[in-house]
């Protein structure tokens, strides 16, 4: 992950740019900006001077946008003798995807030209506070014939799946969070004081348990066989652990008799209120219970994908669990088209933000970081950071070093950078030893 010798100002992408351009008059270079919607797309066509070839114009998202898109290129690649011709495009959430492919199925290459920095083409171009489609495509196209952006490379076969089902993933995880704060909201309403999630109220108060709800399997299976308060008061405690019993519940009198007490100290709500909370909470437990199912099926077909894959020598490194490994297969895609960890820790966008001039030298303290690239590699990598520190001696000793004499940020990406680096060399030497036996600890 060190810094290398470069011939050329914007790096290894910069020099590629160069060569593509070489010896061709900017007259003859075609650009092909687009600004990407969910239904429709706008288009300028102009060439490396940045002079307009075609004035801006739509096209839809059905074959006959397409065809227009193509027809559109050819006249104006006729028109301006063009020998070489550039399309770029933001990756505007998944609406890009099917254009780009088909693009590339008509062999021609797509730039992807990142949202951050058409944001601050913009602003450079004094539209901090102006933003149309017309001043978007605009934006792209200056960063386009300038050679900035990067290469799209979609996602093929095991690597395509892993994507898709790793962001239905995602989908569903946060779907259980909501839900379980839904199920949290109810039972506040239903029995008050049942659960303390707040410790300064823990420790006001004495909770039922200790444990945490979601892991308390008397509270869950209390929950779903009596939530009502009203109820649970009239109960004995042979009672209560008769129907526990009945719903092969587990549950002794001690315990029953404890539930009923906090029940019965409870200033009980109206019998109205907690009768339709009831049945709602019914409701979305019985759809939490669907989404979790779902959640393991989806986590089991990621992790037998990932087994075919490279990636599989990652789930033997302690701290990376078998759906982590999957999460970052599924973000980084075919490690081929990645000469080395430096281009794939870029496209995560985890730059620390900086503000450094003259005299005042900052190093990133009291700035955001940037997030200006993958938002699905970002998380899968930062996810995998925070696992790794735990059981990883090397890069937990590496953290704990930056967090004494760095900002918080940029200690939390330089130590990404650091398990990215590792995590590489794992990954192209397929052995779960490299690197770290020369610091003396084990993966």
């Amino acid at each position: 992950m060190n810094e290398k010798p470069t011939t050329h100002l914007r790096g290894p992408r910069g020099q590629a740019f160069a060569d593509l351009v070489r010896g061709i008059a900017p007259e003859h270079i075609l650009c092909v900006s687009l600004d990407i919607s969910k239904y429709f797309h706008v288009v300028m066509i102009h060439n490396g001077l940045g002079e307009i070839v075609t004035p801006t114009f739509d096209i839809d998202i059905y074959q006959s946008g397409f065809e227009q898109l193509g027809q559109a290129i050819a006249r104006a690649k006729t028109d301006t003798q063009a020998q070489v011709v550039l399309v770029g495009m933001e990756p505007t959430s998944h609406y890009f995807e099917n254009l780009a492919r088909h693009l590339l199925q008509h062999a021609q290459p797509v730039t992807l030209i990142n949202s951050f920095a058409v944001k601050h083409n913009r602003d450079q171009q004094l539209m901090r506070r102006e933003k149309t489609d017309q001043i978007d495509v605009a934006a792209i196209g200056d960063l386009l014939r300038r050679g900035e952006g990067t290469r799209y490379r979609p996602a093929t076969g095991v690597y395509l799946q892993l994507q898709q089902l790793d962001r239905v993933r995602l989908g569903k995880v946060k779907l259980v969070n909501i839900l379980k704060n839904q199920i949290i909201g109810h039972l506040d309403r239903i029995f008050p004081g049942l659960i303390l999630l707040d410790e300064a109220a823990r420790q006001r108060y004495t909770p039922v348990f200790n444990t945490d709800f979601w892991t308390c399997q008397t509270l869950q299976d209390l929950i779903r066989l009596c939530p009502n308060p009203h109820d649970l008061c009239a109960l004995t405690p042979q009672q209560l652990v008769q129907l526990f019993h009945e719903h092969h519940c587990r549950l002794g009198p001690q315990t029953a008799a404890k539930l009923i007490a906090h029940a019965r100290k409870t200033l009980l709500p109206d019998i109205e209120l907690v009768t339709i909370r009831c049945e709602l909470l019914q409701h979305d437990l019985a759809l939490l219970e669907t989404v979790q199912t779902h959640l393991a099926q989806l986590e089991t077909r990621l992790t037998a994908l990932v087994a075919s894959t490279p990636y599989q020598i990652w789930t033997t490194l302690k701290g990376l669990s078998a759906v982590q490994v999957a999460s970052l297969a599924a973000a980084i895609g075919d490690p081929d088209n990645y000469p080395a960890a430096a281009p794939v820790f870029r496209r995560s966008g985890l730059v620390s933000g900086r503000n450094d001039s003259g005299n005042r030298q900052r190093r990133g303290k009291g700035n955001h970081i940037l997030k200006a690239g993958d938002v699905y590699l970002r998380r899968a990598l930062m996810n995998a950071t925070a696992t790794l520190i735990l059981h990883q001696p090397v890069l937990s000793r590496y953290s704990k070093h930056l967090q004494v004499t760095k900002p918080a940020g940029v200690a939390r990406v330089a130590t990404a950078r650091k398990a990215l680096g590792m995590l590489w060399a794992v990954l192209r030497d397929q052995s779960s030893h490299t690197l770290i036996l020369n610091k003396e600890a084990n993966m």
